[in-house]
């Protein structure tokens, strides 16, 4: 007996029943309001984990790959720096939503605006550029229904210095009629839009539906850029591991091949004004590269540029230096014949 009692179990000093006790390891929404406040539930697109996995740190890889230009110059690390820091520093702010045209707020906010096929992928690329989940992610098509309008900055110069971002209902497969008529009127009437930018899908190209609306941009004359998204498809192929130097630069080849076939849709021409940039970049939503998403920060400076918000490149002054007359070195010195 005196055994067993040593081996019993103490007696448990619980007062208040399990029921009564506070579960925060849970999904419902009474206990995560009564969640304290240190704990963070916001998704951050711009924290770089902590200690990155082998197949994420890619050294052979550089920002160059991911960039194709023939009729621009590239940012500086500056200019991405910036541009970073722009869409970082303040939280992006909801404006509007609209269905039909005549129902947008009128601004004098420069805007740009993010077009693509049903599927494509902008809601997950305006997620990452504006660092905030302001735009529902879904598997299935035509998830964006209203033509939403955000801001960014306006935190310098009285706020003049706001930028506008606006996400598209997609086009094609999972599209509706009336979406593009709505969109066609934006494009052909918005005073204040600067640039729209057309995303393709890395892995499957350009489409019949994106060389219409490449055609579209020309005939109402809106100046538009070319991104390929998704790209981590292509230069990694669902692999989780760091692909070898040889496969690696084969999908480089592969990517900028994809990007020399858009080129001659989007080349300027005197014919068309040049509306289209001439240069193509391409991002992802989820890989990481030298701890930032893979091309972000370049499509984050193409807007500000577009806006003409952009930080402006630093120009070298070079030291004067006196000039000698060639006839001076060479004049005949006092009493030489």
């Amino acid at each position: 007996m005196q055994i067993l009692r040593q081996l019993a179990p103490p007696k448990c000093t619980r007062t208040t029943p399990l029921n009564l006790l506070p579960r925060l390891f849970t999904t419902s929404s009474r206990s995560l309001e009564r969640m304290p406040q240190r704990y963070d539930r916001s998704v951050r697109f711009d924290r770089v984990p902590r200690k990155l996995p082998p197949h994420v740190s890619i050294p052979k890889l550089l920002p160059d790959h991911l960039s194709y230009y023939w009729d621009t110059t590239p940012p500086t690390k500056e200019q991405l720096l910036h541009a970073s820091k722009f869409f970082k520093f303040r939280p992006p702010t909801f404006l509007w939503s609209a269905a039909e045209f005549k129902n947008m707020d009128f601004g004098d906010s420069p805007e740009v605006c993010v077009l693509g096929r049903s599927n494509v992928g902008k809601s997950s690329l305006l997620n990452t550029l504006l660092c905030k989940r302001i735009a529902n992610t879904s598997s299935k098509r035509g998830r964006t229904k209203l033509m939403n309008a955000f801001a960014v900055g306006g935190a310098e110069d009285n706020g003049k210095n706001r930028l506008v971002v606006l996400d598209m209902p997609g086009y094609g497969k999972g599209g509706r009629s009336e979406w593009g008529r709505e969109i066609l009127k934006y494009l052909g009437k918005r005073r204040q839009l600067k640039r729209a930018f057309l995303l393709l899908d890395a892995s499957h190209g350009i489409k019949k539906s994106d060389k219409q609306i490449i055609e579209l941009f020309k005939e109402l004359s809106v100046p538009y850029q070319i991104i390929f998204v998704k790209v981590d498809r292509i230069l990694f192929v669902g692999s989780r591991r760091e692909p070898s130097q040889t496969a690696l630069k084969a999908r480089i080849t592969q990517l900028r091949t994809a990007m020399e076939d858009v080129r001659d849709l989007v080349q300027p021409t005197p014919e068309d004004d040049g509306l289209g940039v001439g240069e193509v970049l391409a991002c992802s939503s989820e890989r990481w590269l030298n701890g930032e998403r893979m091309g972000i920060d370049a499509v984050r400076f193409a807007m500000l540029q577009a806006a003409d918000l952009q930080l402006e490149r630093r120009t070298r002054l070079v030291r004067m230096v006196e000039t000698i007359p060639f006839e001076e070195i060479y004049k005949e010195r006092p009493g030489e014949s």
